[in-house]
C-alpha cells in the first residue's frame, strides 16, 4: 500500500511486477519530445511494435500523431492504465522475452533501455522486417561524476544498480545493464541485425555527455549493402568524441 507523501522505492521486476512501479509511471506527465521515435515511425509506415510500452507516456503522445501502436508489457496495471487512455490500441501482456506473434513490423521500439539484453533484443529482431529502434543508457555518463537524483549504489563491468528520483516522493531502484557504445555492434550481430544509426539525445551535440543514446539497426535480411561502413564510421565518430569521457570499470 502507497500512502501520498511518503517516500516509495519502487522496482522493475517483469517477473514479480510492482504495482507501485505502473503507479509511478501513470503519475508521470506525457514525452513532450516525440523525436526520433516519431520521425522514424513515420519514415517506417504501418504499424509498429511497441516493447516496454508502460503506462504510455510516449506511445500516448506518438498515437496522437498517427502511429498506430502495437504495445507490449510485462505489467498487468500498466497496461490497464494504458488500456484507459488507448481504449482502441492492441496491448499484450508479455514478457519481452518470450513474445512470439505470427506477424513482423517495419519498426520494432525499445525505448528506456528495455532490448538491454541478448534475449529481448533477440525478440525485437525476430519480429522486424525492417528496423529495430532502441534506446540505453550512457554508461560513460552513468558512471562519471554524480548526477543530480541518479545514485550509482554498485557497478561491475557489465551492469549497475542505481536509483533515480522522481517527483513525488518517488524512487526507481534498478538494474541496468552497462551496454558501452563502442561495443553496440557485438551486441547487434547475434540477433541479426547491422548497425544504421547511433546518436545522443541532442541531435546536434556528440554522445559522450548524453545520459542515453539511441541506437537504430536493421534486420540483416533487409540490410543495405553499405550498412557495415555506416556503422563502422559511427563506432569510430563515438570513440574520436568520448575517449576523455570516463573507462570501463
Amino acid at each position: 500500500m502507497y500512502a501520498p507523501g511518503v517516500g516509495r522505492i519502487v522496482r522493475d521486476d517483469p517477473e514479480h511486477p510492482d504495482p507501485g512501479f505502473a503507479e509511478l509511471y501513470a503519475s508521470l506527465p506525457d514525452a513532450t519530445d516525440r523525436e526520433p521515435w516519431l520521425g522514424w515511425c513515420r519514415a517506417a509506415g504501418g504499424a509498429v511494435l511497441y516493447l516496454g510500452v508502460g503506462a504510455g507516456r510516449l506511445a500516448v503522445p506518438l498515437a496522437g500523431a498517427g502511429i498506430e501502436v502495437v504495445g507490449v508489457d510485462a505489467h498487468p496495471a500498466m497496461l490497464d492504465h494504458l488500456r484507459r487512455r488507448l481504449p482502441e490500441a492492441d496491448l499484450l501482456l508479455a514478457r519481452i522475452e518470450d513474445l512470439r506473434l505470427e506477424r513482423r513490423f517495419g519498426l520494432v521500439l525499445g525505448p528506456s533501455g528495455v532490448l538491454g539484453t541478448p534475449e529481448r533484443l533477440a525478440a525485437a529482431a525476430r519480429h522486424a522486417r525492417g528496423l529495430v529502434a532502441m534506446e540505453l543508457m550512457n554508461p560513460h555518463w552513468l558512471l562519471a561524476a554524480g548526477h543530480p537524483g541518479v545514485r550509482v549504489l554498485r557497478a561491475t563491468g557489465g551492469g549497475a544498480e542505481i536509483e533515480v528520483d522522481y517527483p513525488g516522493g518517488w524512487t526507481q531502484r534498478a538494474q541496468v545493464q552497462l551496454l558501452w557504445p563502442e561495443e553496440v555492434e557485438r551486441l547487434l550481430a547475434p540477433a541479426g541485425l547491422g548497425l544504421e544509426l547511433m546518436r545522443g539525445r541532442d541531435d546536434d551535440g556528440g554522445l559522450a555527455d548524453s545520459e542515453t543514446y539511441f541506437v537504430l539497426a536493421r534486420a540483416r535480411r533487409t540490410a543495405s549493402r553499405t550498412a557495415g561502413a555506416t556503422s563502422s564510421a559511427k563506432r569510430r565518430s563515438w570513440v574520436s568524441t568520448s575517449s576523455a569521457s570516463g573507462h570501463r570499470t
